[in-house]
């Protein structure tokens, strides 16, 4: 399939589904373009746990039957709304600062048109970076993501404890949302390829994700599309999301549910400001919720800020007990409407999970003040950050100072401060009352920069809106409005010149998980293939041949702090003993009953301890084979060896006995032990 077919595909797979659910339902076009993907999430959590539960596989069919019962849901809810709704339409708050031209000019097409193409920036930035979307994401997380998809796309399975044989198959708890992996294996079904297809989803989170922030914008600055265009600037040359979320890490499941918080807040805008068809907003945005939380807990709790920031304001707003209570209704059934899925979903979550994320910290290296000013460093360069930072502090000012935008703004400014408290305590303050606050995002502060980007662009909107007067650009004060607003412009949209090739560093560069020679030998392996498991270093990215090829794999994923817990102390024995085979006869009675035929070992690293101590010396072992090799990689075949072989002596070079420290990653796929000596140890370090 060629790459304009895959990301056509890949964005009419995110949209199209929840887009014609809320169109039926009876919201706006413009509503349903932009809540429609936070409810094609929806669509797919319900359809991998009714498939799970009824031992059905999930693939095109079954996600198509899915959404076409949920459309027929959304359609009788629509006729419903209509017919018990009573109240009209009215533009609502700040109707009056609605930009739309007078006599000649542009119309509102030509401002859709520019959200549109500034939209599809994303999309090239992701291109270029991927090399045509061909390039491996590199790094830890992104293994298991690669794995996580074609295990799904393989196997059919994509229920929330089904994924543990791609990560940890010993561990009979295990839990990871997986809508995510699920909608994108759906791409395989359609042509794709990996690594195709999940870089087409990258590309796409980052359209989905700009059309949103605009269509809200627009939405809480009185349907202005100069809001929206410039919101769209804004959302469209951030660093820190999409680019950077989908280049570190990759954590590309939070990425995609960042994206569609935009969504969810537009139909918390329905229900804060009492709108007609209320009914039908608040059952959307229980379920867009709920597809939230399927792709990531950490991004319901993330949108809950500003839905919670529309909830208090619209009750504020309210001018009247039953307008009030109408307001407290809707976020109220909203809230019902996603309970039953996550309240099921969170009683898979084993104490573990929760108690590792309660325990889990990362390193502080910033102070507090240069943390505060991290809140407005979202670009690329300090250009681009300076151009977004003063549009943001302006629109800002308007949520605080204007009445009319007061309570439409209540949300973004709300997300601001609460995101920004909590990127200020992960990057610079210690603490287990931090940690408290903070570990539900992994206490990782560039996710809290990611989530900076959604209430920064909308109020950047809002800055770039009150900049310029409304009415005609000729006047004297509209000039100067114009002017500050272009100069903005340009250097905020100056950072894109290095977008894509910091994206391709961060993420999508030869290595370190899989470079060019490694991938050279994972094509071969893919091509001699015939049966059998592959054994790899869990750590250098050769995990990469079941994403790749469909080779299944010793260790799908580099292993965690309890690795015999994670996948047990079987594949443990190969992993610090298999250089041993045909020696030991208990690595050997090992490596038959797990069918291992191949070993493979590559150059990158990603993390860990070090080389296992197993692969100490293989090219020693004459009962492997050298089959494929250059600098970057080498693949042994296992040749057969009895079973009841005596224990024997294993070649100098090869330890006889697990080694106690593992030796060093190196950048060459020969591993040797260190010389033996009283100054010498297998972890490099020197010394008595």
């Amino acid at each position: 399939m060629s790459v304009a077919l895959l990301l056509a595909a890949a964005l009419a797979l995110l949209v199209v589904p929840g887009a014609l659910i809320c169109l039926a339902a009876g919201a706006r076009w413009r509503d349903a373009l932009a809540a429609g993907p936070a409810l094609t999430t929806a669509v797919v959590a319900v359809g991998c746990a009714v498939t799970a539960a009824a031992d059905v596989r999930w693939d095109l069919a079954s996600a198509g039957v899915t959404a076409l019962v949920g459309l027929l849901g959304a359609a009788a809810l629509g006729i419903a709304a209509r017919v018990t709704d009573r109240g009209r339409w009215r533009r609502g708050e700040g109707s009056d600062d609605d930009d739309e031209v007078r006599g000649r000019g542009p119309g509102p097409g030509v401002a859709d048109l520019v959200v549109v193409a500034l939209a599809l920036v994303p999309a090239v930035q992701v291109l270029v970076a991927t090399r045509g979307l061909a390039a491996i994401p590199q790094g830890w997380d992104a293994i298991f993501h690669g794995g996580a998809t074609r295990f799904i796309a393989e196997t059919g399975l994509a229920g929330l404890t089904d994924l543990a044989p791609v990560s940890q198959p010993a561990n009979p708890h295990f839990f990871y949302p997986d809508t995510y992996h699920a909608l994108a294996s759906l791409l395989l079904g359609v042509g794709g390829g990996l690594p195709e297809a999940l870089n087409a989803v990258s590309a796409v989170t980052g359209v989905v994700f700009v059309l949103g922030v605009a269509v809200l914008a627009g939405r809480l600055c009185g349907g202005s599309r100069l809001a929206a265009v410039g919101a769209a600037v804004v959302a469209g040359a951030a660093w820190t999301f999409p680019y950077l979320a989908l280049g570190r890490g990759p954590v590309l499941p939070f990425a995609l549910g960042v994206a569609v918080i935009p969504g969810l807040v537009l139909l918390g805008e329905q229900l804060a400001a009492r709108r007609p068809c209320m009914m039908a907003h608040a059952l959307l945005l229980g379920a867009g919720t709920a597809g939230a939380w399927s792709v990531h807990p950490s991004v319901a709790l993330a949108a809950a800020i500003p839905l919670a920031g529309q909830a208090v304001a619209g009750l504020v707003a309210a001018p009247g007990t039953r307008p009030s209570l109408a307001v407290l209704g809707g976020f109220a059934l909203a809230a019902v409407a996603a309970a039953p899925y996550v309240l099921w979903s969170a009683t898979m979550v084993s104490a573990g999970t929760t108690e590792s994320l309660a325990g889990f910290s990362w390193p502080r290296e910033v102070g507090v003040p240069r943390a505060v000013a991290g809140v407005f460093d979202l670009g690329p360069t300090a250009l681009s950050s300076i151009g977004m930072a003063v549009a943001v502090l302006v629109g800002l000012a308007v949520a605080v100072a204007d009445p009319r935008r007061r309570r439409p703004l209540a949300a973004p400014a709300a997300a601001l401060v609460a995101y920004g408290a909590l990127y200020v305590l992960a990057a610079a303050v210690h603490g287990d009352w931090v940690r408290a606050l903070t570990g539900f995002w992994w206490d990782d502060f560039y996710r809290f920069s990611s989530l900076l980007v959604l209430p920064s662009a909308v109020l950047a909107g809002a800055g770039v809106r009150a900049l310029v007067p409304r009415g005609s650009v000729r006047r004297p004060a509209a000039r100067t409005g114009v002017v500050v607003v272009t100069v903005l412009g340009l250097l905020t949209v100056s950072g894109h010149a290095v977008l894509a090739r910091d994206l391709r560093v961060w993420g999508y560069d030869d290595g370190p998980a899989v470079n060019d020679r490694e991938r050279a030998v994972l094509d071969a392996l893919g091509e001699r293939h015939e049966g059998g498991v592959v054994l790899g270093d869990p750590f250098d990215g050769t995990a990469w041949a079941y994403a790749l090829h469909g080779v299944p794999v010793v260790f799908g994923a580099p292993l965690a702090d309890d690795p015999v817990a994670q996948v047990g102390a079987d594949r443990m024995t190969l992993y610090t003993s298999m250089n041993r085979y045909g020696f030991d006869p208990s690595v050997t009675h090992e490596v038959l009953r797990q069918d291992v035929r191949w070993v493979i070992v590559g150059t990158g690293v990603v993390g860990g301890p070090g080389r296992p101590g197993g692969f100490i010396g293989l090219d020693l072992n004459p009962h492997l084979r050298l089959v494929e090799g250059n600098s970057g990689a080498r693949l042994y075949e296992v040749l057969p060896v009895p079973a009841d072989h005596p224990p024997l002596l294993p070649p100098p070079g090869i330890p006889p006995f697990t080694p106690p420290v593992q030796p060093p990653n190196t950048d060459s796929p020969v591993v040797d032990a260190a010389g033996a000596g009283p100054a010498t140890s297998l972890d490099g370090a020197t010394g008595p």
